[in-house]
Parts: C-alpha cells; structure tokens; sequence
C-alpha cells in the first residue's frame, strides 16, 4: 500500500469533502422519530358488536388509553349501508319475487333491471346517493324506493367517508388514515371530498389493493397525488408490497411518504409481535405500524391488543415519540458530492486492480468505472449509479482480505494492525457505496442498491480461486488425514449456515430466537452472527495460522471473508438508519475480534494436547 500512499491520501481526502452528504442522512433520519400505532375502524366495530357490554367508544377509550394514535377508515358504499340497516337494497328479480302475488307488483316496470334501495332515514345518507348515482324515484304501493340501474360496481363503489365515523374518531382524539382503493368509476369528485377533508387530525392516505388511485393512468395518478399532497396529505408505503403506480407517485411527490410495517396478531405470539414491531420502527425506518386485531374471544382480543400498544411505546421510549408521522425533510446531494465520490471510486478500483498484478489491467478497470461515471452525468440514469456502486461493493471484501493476508510474525500487534487495514479498507469502500446512494430515494426504500446476491457470492468466488489457483490440481493428490476430514466438515457447516441464512426469507431456530432478543435487549441492536460469530473470529485465526501453515491459513480466510462482505452488504441496506448500521457493525467488530483472540488461545491450547495424544496412540 506504500507505493499508493499518494493514491490513497486523495481518496481520503474526496471521501471527507463528501462527508457532509452522510451527516445529513444520519441527521434527517434522527430527528424523524414520531411513529404511529394504526388499527382499521371495522375491526373496532366488529368488536364492539360482539360483546354486548361494549360499544365502539369503550373500545377506542380502551386503545387509546393504552396509546393507540391512529384509526384507519374505508368509504363506505350501499353494500355497508345495507349491513349497517341505514338501508334495504332489492335486485329487481327479487322484488318481483317477493311482489309476485300483490297487486302492487304492477309498479315494476318490466324494461327496470336493477336495484331497489329504500329511501334512508338520515339526510346525509340521502343526498349521497342522489349526488353519486342521480337515481330514479319508483313508487311501489304506498313506499317511494331509489332505483339504480344494473351495475357490477353499484353495491361495492365507494361514497365517500363516514361523517359520523370521523366525529366519533376525532372525539377521542384520534388521527385518522384514510384508505383508498382504486375502483372503477372513481372520480375527481373521490379526490376534492378527501381534500375537503383534510384536517390536523388526518395522517395520511393508505392506499387499498395492488394499485394506487388512477392507475394505470399515470397522469391521473399524477394530478390527484399532486391534489392531495398540495393539502398536507402524506402517502402511505407498505413494507414489503410495491403498489403498481407507488413508485412513480413517490417520485413526482419528491417522496412525500412515510414507510408502514403491517402485523397481524393473530400469526405470532403477543412477544414476537411486539419484537417484530419495535425492531421495525428501531431499524428500518418505519414510522406507521399498522396491526390487525386478533380474532379470538372478544375480551382476550381486546386485552391482547391493549398489551401490545402499551408494550410497543414502552420499548420504544425515549428514543422515539407516539403522533402523527411525517415524511422525511429533503436530503440535498448536489452534483459536485457525487463527482467527488466517483473520482474516489474510480482511484479505488485502479488500486484494487493491483492484485491481478498487471499494469493495463488496473489502467483498464480505472478507464471501465471512468466510463460509467461519464454516462450517469450525461444520461441522469440512477442504474448507472447503482452499478458503480455494485462493483464497489464486490471489490471492496476482496482487497481488505487478499492485501491483508501476508504475515511478517504471528504476534498480537502485528494480527490487530492488519485487521485494522482490513477494516480501514472496508471504510474507504463502505462511504463510497453510501455516499452515491444517498437521499429521500434510498432512505425511503423506493430505490435500491442492487446486486446484493452478488455482494455475498463474488468476493467468496473470487478469494477461493486467487488463493488456490496453483494448488488446485495438487489437492486431488493428497492423501486425506482424519484433521483434514475435520476442517472439511467445519468449513462445511459454515458454509451450510452461510447459504440458509443469506436473504431476508431465512428460517431462525427457537435457540437463535432467544439468543437475538437478549443481544437487543443488552446492545439495543445485535451484531450480524455471520459477522462476529464466524467472518472476523476466522480472519484472525487464520493471520495467526498462515504464518505456521500457509495452506491452512488460506483456508481458514475463506470463512473470513464473510465477515467483510456481511458489513459492506449491512450498509447497501439504504433503508435501514446509519447510526443503527454503524452500531451494528461496531459490535460485530470488536466481538469478532475477541473471539478471534480466543480461538487463538484454544489453538494454543489444544494443539499441544493433540500431538501428546497422537503419540501415545502410535506407541
């Protein structure tokens, strides 16, 4: 690294003019810390009208005193009027059916295909429908009925939100969510009654379905998010469920969103899901946790959603606040930051290249990244960007562990002082990767850094075939000692956990379970286990073996490397805070490396122990 010493001063110097770009991610994401706890209204009167004790305001008290902030509510429609008894809805084959032996049967008239809808008592619910469906008024006998053609859409199509419903929300001070769905026949008359609705208590807009309002037609779903946004309103994204036209309304909404994280209480038990909903607001940036009642007995189901409110803020204080959620502010990342963060990584890979030790190669690869640089600043395109910073982070693992490999003396300082390059290394690529993808995009989940599979898959490929190329012909023809088969087996099972556990769909044991809860609980976030468990504890090992047996240091590097890898893909992860990634990765450093000690201090231990053995049994 000596003959790059001049190399590497620019590149940190770069890095630190471009620092400024992450102390306002690490800031925006600081100061957003007001998160919701959200339940849907229906659920609540479901509730209600299960226990005759109860009524829908006993049960808000109930919620709201344990601190629940948000209630969220759907347009009602003629189908809930009917369930609600607001009104009686007949098909015309019905009523004649029903009319068939009276005389007033001849009030139908037989070209009527349709419904029958009796005139409501409540003048609200009256003008409504006259205002949605401009009926028809058709006398049958002595009582005057709406009359509505025959439509697919009629019974279910949305009529605007409930006054009532709202007032009786807002009387316990509750914000409300409203829900939308995109329905056919939605009009700009759906959009000026959800404007006109705007308060202090509404929170947001959550959209109902795979689709947002207006879509497929981009520029409806363009003038309306416009409309709403313009009156205060924030969008709704849920976690884990890109709905079609989400992504183009974030980004004409310069990101007005807020990240929700769905539970239902019904799939894990009342401490997983408390767990699952702390770790999401701690971790990933939600800010709205949407929960779905339990359905079980009423009592217990209101009891267990009482327990989990209250356990939710408890955990969650005094680092984060119950109310209204806001978007995150604006991220600025002018043009000249992201300049000096290519010219960083352009000057990194000519130095990475090295280790194929042929000058034009380094000349090329510099020449290959120039050349995306130039592209993304003539074309604008994001996937420019993001490819650059895929190289990085495949190149980043592979030159902290292959430049770090080579030991004068086996001693402590010497194994600490590379371990330190390593990780300074890692550093330099890490705040180029987070630097380029910086802004309201990333942090907000609707863009992405991609390529993560290939983050964990290149830098193993790689490392295994830099460092036994020359010896892969002469393992065939060794002859195969029971330590071999020993070794094979360990570096089997890591690499067995190494695949089962790569991917967020990865399956946990009840062990592990247990084992995670209590590192959050004393370390407020736990280490990544691939990290200090198995990368860093290996990569030590194996600086301290490589000086006594080369073959068996360069194995023992293989499991290493998974834990440089594991950080630099820890911080690709754009959603999830800075602070968190760092104190994330601070721990697996510092445990890592006294595991890494530890292995060491059984090495030196047990080797001796081995040999005393192997001798007496060959006697």
């Amino acid at each position: 690294m000596r003959k790059n010493r001049w190399i590497w001063i620019i590149i940190i110097l770069l890095l630190i003019a471009s620092f400024p770009g992450l102390l306002q991610r690490s800031t925006t994401e600081r100061e957003n810390n007001t998160f919701e706890l959200a339940v849907p209204f229906q659920e609540i009167d479901q509730l209600s009208t299960a226990n005759d004790e109860w009524n829908v305001d006993d049960v808000l008290s109930s919620l709201k005193e344990a601190g629940l902030t948000t209630v969220s509510i759907t347009p009602f429609s003629l189908k809930w009027m009917e369930q609600e008894g607001i009104v009686s809805i007949y098909s015309d084959k019905a009523l004649q059916q029903v009319l068939r032996f009276n005389e007033t049967m001849t009030d139908i008239k037989s070209e009527d295909q349709g419904y029958y809808i009796t005139e409501p008592k409540n003048e609200y619910y009256e003008e409504i429908i006259e205002e949605t469906f401009h009926p028809k008024v058709r006398s049958i006998g002595d009582e005057s009925l709406f009359f509505i053609k025959e439509d697919s859409q009629a019974l279910s199509r949305s009529l605007g939100y409930n006054q009532e419903t709202i007032k009786q929300i807002q009387q316990h001070e509750l914000n409300i969510i409203y829900r939308m769905e995109n329905q056919e026949g939605l009009t700009e008359g759906s959009i000026s009654q959800l404007v006109d609705l705007h308060d202090e208590t509404a929170s947001g807009v959550l959209f109902t379905g795979n689709e947002v309002v207006g879509y497929p037609n981009i520029n409806l779903v363009k003038t309306w998010s416009d409309q709403l946004t313009e009156v205060g309103y924030p969008f709704y994204f849920i976690e884990f469920n890109m709905q079609r036209g989400m992504q183009t309304l974030a980004r004409d909404t310069d990101y007005n969103t807020v990240r929700m994280h769905s539970i239902h209480l019904n799939n894990k038990t009342l401490p997983e899901n408390i767990d699952q909903a702390v770790r999401a607001v701690k971790e990933r940036n939600i800010r709205s946790l949407f929960f779905h009642l339990q359905t079980v007995e009423p009592k217990e189901t209101l009891d267990n959603a009482v327990q989990f409110i209250t356990a939710v803020n408890t955990k969650l204080d005094p680092q984060f606040q119950s109310g209204t959620p806001t978007p995150f502010q604006k991220i600025d990342t002018p043009w000249w930051t992201i300049a000096l963060l290519l010219a960083a990584g352009i000057l990194f890979t000519y130095i990475v290249a090295e280790l194929m030790k042929w000058k034009k190669i380094q000349w090329w690869a510099a020449i290959f990244m120039t050349l995306i640089a130039i592209g993304y600043f003539i074309t604008q395109k994001l996937l420019l960007l993001q490819a650059f910073a895929l190289l990085i982070a495949m190149a980043t693992p592979i030159y902290a562990i292959l430049t770090t490999r080579k030991m004068r003396d086996a001693k402590m300082l010497t194994i600490s002082l590379h371990y330190g390059k390593a990780l300074g290394i890692s550093v330099i690529g890490i705040l180029i990767i987070v630097g380029l993808l910086n802004g309201n995009a990333f942090i907000t989940g609707f863009e992405a850094f991609r390529g993560v599979k290939l983050v964990y898959l290149v830098p193993l490929v790689f490392t295994v075939g830099y460092l036994f190329w020359k010896e892969g012909f002469q393992l065939l023809q060794v002859n195969v000692k029971y330590w071999h088969m020993l070794l094979i087996v360990l570096l089997g099972a890591i690499g067995f956990y190494y695949i089962t556990r790569t991917g967020n769909h990865s399956t946990v044991s009840e062990i592990e379970l247990m084992a995670r809860s209590f590192l959050e609980e004393l370390l407020y976030v736990r280490p990544r286990t691939k990290e200090f468990l198995i990368g860093f504890p290996f990569y030590i090992l194996a600086l301290y073996v490589i000086r006594h047996n080369t073959f068996i240091g360069k194995l023992l590097l293989i499991p290493g490397i998974i834990g440089f890898l594991s950080i630099v893909n820890t911080f690709t992860h754009l959603h999830i805070p800075l602070h968190i990634s760092l104190l994330r990765t601070g721990y697996s450093i510092l445990i890592g490396y006294f595991i890494g000690v530890l292995l060491i201090f059984l090495l030196n231990i047990g080797t001796p122990l081995i040999h005393r053995l192997l001798e007496k049994r060959s006697v």
